[in-house]
């Protein structure tokens, strides 16, 4: 089988999309020494909940040798055992070298291969191949076309093999990759942009005809594609500020900081211990479970120290894009455009800033909707695999 694979591999959630189908895992991994144990042997139920279960070993040249083995993906890691679970280490970067980003697209693949197989037969054969053609993006921090080579290489050079567990039912998946495209964060989404109807546009439109100094003349997304833009993509590990003249993005103009909700995240860890007194020792995985559990008797005082942190991860985006717009973009930007799943997590905290800015500067401020926002990458991919880096027509 073929499959055209878009992979966006976030600190905090790998979202793919394969076939028009839109799916998402936690980017957590958890190496286990010894199989599960079979806890449920109806395989159609196996299948149902595979997203809640993935529980994969993968071999892969694209890893570490001692990496390969055996390992539950996501959702299935953070329930289990928060202390041994690995994710990506926000603060060091070098998204292209981890062996977490391939093991979540490799189990991933295998995931859908699986599920679609099932749904379509109503039973699973004991292994199957496909060739992939995935396209995925690393942060503008550390882009350039070297290192974006070193993980397309990663992917092409060898065949993987995942063999996924479902209970006593045990399937080999083995993958190849016929052409690998790796770019940076922040590109796609101005094509996702440009494919959304007109309701993305929306809000902005209402906000500035309101607005008696800025008045403008109803925007249309296909706009976009003579515009000079400014995004501001506010992840979970890193805020990538990319300018792009339409779809063409200045690469000199474009960069990235370690800035986001994961950083606000680990602060605001830092700042409850401290109120603990060393206590207890609480991780960036149990401090946002308390923040999730409203009933735990510490979930106050964590939501006030995330509170905190947010305000000042804020202030540091915004003081990033005042400094990057005016000596990256030289203060000519028609328009500045933020986005990313911390867009809505910073919102309270820096929204009337950037608008202020914005103002200064004689620009407007695009804010994505939220259902919007979050997706955005991972789309345009899938659209840049159809159109531009996978068509046979180019």
């Amino acid at each position: 089988m073929n499959m055209k694979v878009a992979a966006d591999i976030g600190n905090s959630t790998t979202k793919m999309i394969v076939e028009d189908e839109l799916f998402s895992q936690p980017s957590v991994i958890r190496r286990l020494m010894k199989k599960p144990q079979i806890t449920e042997t109806d395989l159609k139920k196996n299948v149902t909940n595979l997203d809640e279960n993935l529980t994969v070993h993968i071999t892969s040249p694209a890893i570490k040798g001692t990496a390969d083995g055996l390992y539950v993906i996501g959702r299935k890691a953070i329930t289990t055992d928060l202390d041994k679970v690995q994710n990506m280490n926000i603060k060091l970067g070098n998204k292209h070298k981890h062996d977490l980003p391939v093991i979540m697209i490799l189990s991933m693949i295998a995931r859908k291969i699986i599920k679609d197989e099932f749904n379509e037969t109503g039973e699973l054969a004991e292994s199957y191949s496909a060739v992939c053609e995935l396209s995925s993006a690393i942060p503008a921090s550390e882009f350039s076309f070297e290192k974006a080579q070193i993980l397309e290489k990663r992917f092409a050079t060898k065949a993987h093999t995942v063999i996924v567990h479902l209970g006593e039912v045990r399937v080999t998946i083995n993958l190849t990759f016929k052409k690998v495209k790796v770019t940076q964060e922040g590109v796609p989404a101005i094509f996702s942009i440009l494919s959304e109807d007109e309701t993305i546009l929306e809000k902005f439109n209402q906000m500035y005809e309101k607005d008696e100094k800025n008045q403008h003349e109803t925007l249309k997304p296909v706009d976009l594609k003579t515009m000079k833009i400014f995004h501001v993509d506010i992840g979970d590990g890193t805020t990538e500020y990319i300018y792009t003249n339409g779809v063409n993005p200045i690469l000199d103009a474009c960069s990235g900081e370690k800035r986001g909700v994961g950083h606000a995240t680990e602060e605001a860890t830092v700042l409850l211990n401290e109120e603990l007194n060393g206590l207890m020792k609480i991780n960036r995985q149990s401090f946002m479970s308390i923040v999730a559990d409203e009933t735990h008797n510490l979930h106050n005082e964590a939501v006030n120290a995330l509170d905190i942190a947010k305000g000042s991860q804020a202030n540091f985006i915004l003081e990033d894009t005042i400094e990057k717009v005016s000596n990256k973009a030289g203060n000519n930007v028609d328009i500045v455009v933020v986005y990313g799943g911390g867009s809505i997590q910073f919102r309270q905290y820096l929204f009337d800033d950037l608008k202020e800015f914005t103002d200064q500067i004689k620009t407007k401020l695009l804010w994505i909707p939220e259902e919007k926002a979050v997706n955005l990458n991972v789309r345009g991919l899938d659209i840049l695999n159809r159109k531009v880096f996978f068509n046979k027509k180019r």
